[in-house]
């Protein structure tokens, strides 16, 4: 396992915060984990869609979907969620929101296993993306979103926390006008080059998804965790907005693109 400690100062307000990294598997870590410690947790799991030999474009020689970690059975992938979850039930204060990423191939499971281990779902949110990748096979409409599924720990009818002001007055969009209430179909381009010169990852998610999330669902000086951290968007965001973050990424390849981009922010 490699730990990386980081720790903040903000220049104007003094505030200190940190991110935590392990470079693991995330059921190594998550008995490290005190349970009702987090105030949030974005999850960005794996999807299921990676296929051994990969997805062929037949006018590109690009080859795409071919992540190992990306890889399972149906039984096999069905027990990873449930067990991934279950862990989330328990580290999640009382109040405490999760935020599950995914597209058709994963998202109706994971919602069918939030239900199922009584989880509040309060909203499901349609990220449309206007810059979206064309359909490789021509098989099929091309896809253009995807969903998250906003849910809650409300075992003990803890209120949850949700920023109604921040999100009227500090989300804009061409479908969600400032000042009115935020809508659940969010207009978000891919993610853009100008966030990628860190390094690349398959699936990096843009800063402004994970703004959203986090300004909505916490204060400053709460903790979000993130079990899936790939490229680091949700350590960088939490840094950027005052908040402590654990992130776990198990593949090694990615923990330099972590690492710079939080070196980047001003470290102590």
């Amino acid at each position: 396992m490699v730990l990386l400690d980081f720790k903040f100062t903000d220049s104007n307000s003094k505030q200190k915060t940190y991110a935590k990294i392990y470079n693991d598997d995330c059921f190594k870590i998550f008995p490290k984990l005190p349970t009702e410690s987090m105030d949030l947790i974005f999850a960005d799991p794996p999807y299921g869609l990676a296929k051994k030999k990969g997805l062929r474009w037949e006018y590109s020689k690009h080859i795409t979907l071919q992540e190992v970690w990306d890889i399972f059975s149906k039984n096999q992938f069905f027990e990873f969620n449930v067990k991934w979850i279950t862990q989330c039930m328990r580290m999640l204060k009382p109040g405490g929101s999760l935020w599950v990423c995914g597209t058709f191939h994963n998202i109706y499971q994971l919602g069918f296993i939030l239900q199922n281990l009584n989880f509040k779902i309060n909203n499901s949110i349609v990220w449309f993306k206007p810059n979206a990748q064309p359909n490789i096979t021509c098989r099929m409409f091309t896809e253009s979103t995807e969903h998250l599924v906003w849910a809650v720990k409300n075992h003990s009818k803890t209120k949850w926390t949700f920023n109604y002001k921040d999100t009227k007055n500090l989300i804009e969009d061409k479908l969600n006008p400032k000042g009115k209430q935020t809508r659940n179909v969010w207009w978000i381009p891919l993610t853009p080059k100008s966030e990628k010169w860190a390094g690349i990852h398959p699936t990096q998610k843009p800063v402004e998804l994970l703004r959203r999330i986090i300004l909505s669902c916490t204060n400053e000086n709460d903790t979000v965790l993130d079990p899936f951290l790939g490229s680091g968007t949700t350590s960088v965001v939490a840094k950027m907005l005052g908040r402590n973050s654990i992130g776990i990424e198990k593949e090694k390849k990615y923990l330099s693109i972590i690492k710079k981009r939080l070196e980047d922010l001003g470290v102590y």
